[in-house]
């Protein structure tokens, strides 16, 4: 898994402009930093570049700031990801139609899409669910890890590095990294679990 696979700050900056006047500009920091990489990882796996993947993001957002206000969830019938996955690909769909509107083709397709998936398609979305899931964990404790042993922590236990190298370019013991990677470890996980629970409910807030 490579390390914050999406973090374009210019998009970031885009959304929070598109949708500051929908209310909380800090709960839609929040849901950009809890979704914006699942959805761009959705439309690069569609064969879109990043630069048509960065403005699926801004769409998708500008979509869920116009419709989350009404939204109403069922969980009987999916979770939140599922919304949000049926949404990014109408978008995706729509912009490989060269941008055709069609009211009653985004329902149609937002009611089959679920249907339509494949096993891979989900075990995919599973795997970049978590991946959004762990880059965000990994936001929230990295303030309260000394810079070094983040550092280390991330290029051994994350990006799977040769222990005896990050040791060593980082100055410490292998020992101190074991101890280092344990500790961590630990506090990712519970974090992690965190992440997910607030990740099918922040866009209650």
């Amino acid at each position: 898994m490579t390390y914050r696979h999406f973090n374009n700050e210019s998009t970031r900056s885009s959304v929070l402009k598109a949708v500051a006047d929908t209310g909380n500009e800090a709960a839609w920091r929040r849901l950009f930093d809890l979704y914006a990489g699942f959805v761009f990882s959705i439309a690069r796996s569609k064969g879109l570049n990043d630069t048509d993947a960065d403005d699926i993001v801004q769409i998708v957002f500008a979509d869920l700031a116009r419709n989350l206000p009404a939204f109403t969830y069922d969980r009987e019938k999916g979770r939140f990801r599922a919304y949000l996955s049926s949404l990014a690909r109408w978008r995706i769909n729509d912009r490989l139609r060269f941008g055709k509107r069609d009211v009653e083709l985004k329902a149609s397709f937002m009611k089959d899409a679920k249907a339509c998936m494949t096993a891979a398609d989900e075990d995919f979305e599973e795997r970049e669910w978590r991946a959004a899931a762990l880059e965000e964990a990994l936001r929230r404790i990295k303030p309260g890890v000394q810079s070094a042993h983040y550092a280390a922590f991330v290029a051994s236990a994350i990006e799977g590095q040769d222990t005896e190298t990050v040791a060593r370019l980082h100055g410490i013991s292998i020992d101190n990294l074991y101890q280092i990677r344990k500790r961590l470890t630990v506090k990712l996980r519970e974090t992690v679990a965190q992440v997910l629970e607030d990740m099918e409910t922040a866009w209650r807030d």
